[in-house]
């Protein structure tokens, strides 16, 4: 009688384990807040690249500084070197609203010169709806003196060349998300991608949202192409823009 009791709880504490686990295994963990942290950063990846190509040299409009092509035997070559302190180029008939910087810095140029501010800075990064050099939207990943995503907003309606506002009408546009940036290598390949979407940029960096923020309404305003810029920096790169280019409208 005891071995026949013993044996029915042992199958009933058996059936009583299995309906635990089955349980549980249906059950989600509590979020902690890194792993939420981490999910939010995961779930808004960079859209397909397979909305963007790569742009010829013939497509990019230089304003400042010199390229290099890597690629001088093709004609449609889409890869470029900066050895020089100041880079500005714009891909006219874009919309302005999208673009992306396959990139690999090497290090400082010489010699570092400072911006028109003084400031002695290293960065690269891109330019949207760039109506002039007085004009525009700038996503750029700073590399030195600290390293992270910085975007400004230049804004001098009267000026349209460089030498006419100088640094002048420059404002920092405030974040509502910001992820930090590990400090670059020299050698080491990244991809920053930045996007307007109704008054929301956003940019990514190697895939990860890192930057998030609305834009202030005379930024919404401007018109003009996407581009890039670089400043003391020695990079490799390809810029790529959405495939279906158009009017630099952004309406």
């Amino acid at each position: 009688m005891a071995l026949g009791t013993s044996a029915v709880l042992m199958l009933w504490a058996g059936a009583l384990l299995l309906s635990h686990g089955a349980c549980n295994s249906t059950r989600k963990p509590m979020d902690s807040p890194v792993s939420s942290s981490t999910r939010a950063l995961r779930a808004d990846p960079s859209p397909s690249k397979n909305s963007l190509a790569p742009v010829t040299r013939r497509q990019l409009h230089v304003t400042e500084g010199q390229l290099v092509n890597l690629q001088e035997e093709a004609r449609d070559g889409t890869r470029f070197a900066i050895e020089v302190p100041r880079q500005r180029a714009v891909v006219p008939e874009t919309t302005g609203d999208e673009a992306e910087l396959r990139f690999t810095w090497l290090g400082s140029t010489d010699p570092v010169i400072p911006l028109a501010s003084g400031r002695h800075r290293e960065q690269v990064g891109l330019k949207l709806r760039a109506r002039d050099g007085c004009n525009a939207l700038y996503a750029m990943w700073r590399i030195a003196p600290s390293a992270g995503i910085v975007v400004q907003f230049k804004s001098n309606p009267d000026d349209h060349e460089s030498g006419e506002c100088g640094n002048a009408g420059y404002s920092t546009v405030q974040p509502r998300v910001m992820e930090p940036l590990d400090k670059l290598s020299p050698g080491e390949p990244h991809v920053l991608r930045a996007r307007i979407d109704a008054d929301v940029l956003t940019v990514y960096a190697d895939g990860q949202r890192v930057w998030e923020g609305l834009l202030p309404a005379d930024a919404l305003r401007l018109e003009g192409p996407a581009g890039m810029r670089t400043d003391n920096a020695r990079v490799r790169f390809e810029l790529l823009v959405p495939q279906a280019a158009g009017p630099t409208s952004h309406r």
